[in-house]
């Protein structure tokens, strides 16, 4: 039996998240997430400025979904996981100066466990219905910037 595309996309995932040295997470999502259907858009900016900010710092970027924001608002709402060898501390201006909308980024160490932890639920679990936000177009869900910096986990 073939592999499915989706399954394709879990697997180069899941072997980026742990063959790799990753420590710090960021969650980059929009203030009214009712903008949230502007990310496939406004994220192309912001990654470029990521490339320039830390050109010597890998980052690991996916799309994911969550239902509400900060303020207690239900909508769903589309999002960008991040992770990165080392802490970023611009990281929200970078978010702020790049995106349309206001943007909240919250930060934080990744433990190992952490990590573990985050790569069995994506393992034992659908990836978010993307098209419930943006519609039914085709979306890449992962990017790695920096290459040439990726630390392979020992």
């Amino acid at each position: 039996m073939s592999e499915t595309s989706g399954d394709k996309t879990k697997r180069k995932y899941l072997a980026m998240l742990t063959d790799h040295h990753w420590s710090h997470r960021y969650s980059v999502f929009y203030a009214n997430p009712k903008m949230s259907n502007e990310l496939l858009t406004d994220m192309v900016g912001f990654k470029q400025a990521l490339r320039k900010q830390y050109p010597d710092q890998p980052f690991l970027i996916r799309i994911q979904t969550k239902a509400g924001g900060l303020d207690g608002d239900k909508t769903l709402q589309a999002y960008l996981t991040i992770l990165t060898t080392a802490r970023s501390d611009c990281l929200d201006e970078v978010a702020n100066g790049t995106f349309t909308s206001s943007m909240n980024v919250m930060s934080g160490p990744l433990s190992p466990t952490k990590l573990k932890s985050i790569a069995s639920a994506i393992e034992g679990s659908k990836p978010h219905d993307l098209t419930k936000v943006f519609g039914d177009v085709r979306i890449r869900r992962w990017s790695v910037l920096n290459t040439d910096a990726l630390i392979i986990r020992k």
